[in-house]
């Protein structure tokens, strides 16, 4: 069952595994997946020994349904318990000491953050993965006192077209952070941390900058586009 469950998992939530199960400070005891869907992730993550227990959290009950039953057939009853409700209100605070929430905007991953402070506070690890809208989550999360601690893109081809995928591991320290324009743009650790999937990345946005930067009549938009156009440039 283990190895058939790891074959489920996308190359996008391969990574956001890697981030729950990676070095740290502390041991995963109990895992919160907020969104959780089919529950593909706490199961993995249980089966591999990368967490105690899990709490698999989901706002639609169709989901939750089919998340219960995944979590019968994987055998992990509890240890694996569901919960419906919106962001992080159905756990407790301290009750999960590693929060994930993937798959979402940016900004609606930042909305459920900052709902549910106490949970985040007590969390020792906050694994995120922002469809978008991911450079303005990065300033959100410093200016709530949140470390970013390390970041990873991922490459995954979806419906036959290619996506790329930010996922950041963070955690709640109550100290300010400040980053400069160009790293809260690019993601300081991925430039740091380069290799293909960040070229093809880097490559992807200036693309999506050079086909409408002649569009723009702002003078202030087209320096700025042009700002980050050099830097993408300068990490090719």
């Amino acid at each position: 069952m283990n190895d058939e469950i790891k074959t489920v998992l996308s190359p996008r939530l391969q990574v956001v595994l890697g981030f729950v199960g990676g070095g740290g400070s502390s041991s995963v005891k109990v895992l919160a997946d907020i969104g959780t869907d089919h529950a593909y992730l706490p199961i993995a993550a249980v089966q591999n020994g990368f967490c105690e227990a899990a709490i698999a959290c989901d706002l639609h009950p169709g989901p939750l349904a089919l998340a219960d039953r995944n979590v019968r057939d994987a055998r992990l009853i509890g240890k694996i318990e569901t919960r419906l409700g919106d962001g992080l209100s159905p756990i407790l605070p301290g009750e999960a000491n590693c929060i994930v929430i993937a798959g979402m905007g940016g900004m609606r991953i930042w909305g459920i953050l900052s709902e549910g402070m106490a949970q985040v506070r007590q969390a020792q690890r906050l694994i995120l993965q922002p469809q978008h809208d991911t450079e303005l989550m990065r300033r959100n999360l410093h200016t709530a006192g949140v470390e970013i601690e390390d970041e990873s893109v991922v490459r995954e081809v979806v419906g036959g077209r290619e996506h790329f995928y930010v996922v950041i591991k963070a955690r709640y320290t109550g100290e300010s952070v400040s980053w400069s324009e160009r790293e809260y743009f690019l993601g300081k650790f991925l430039v740091a941390k380069g290799g293909e999937d960040f070229t093809a990345f880097v490559k992807r946005e200036k693309e999506k900058i050079d086909a409408y930067i002649s569009q723009i009549r702002d003078k202030s938009a087209l320096c700025n586009a042009h700002e980050r156009i050099n830097w993408l440039q300068s990490c090719l």
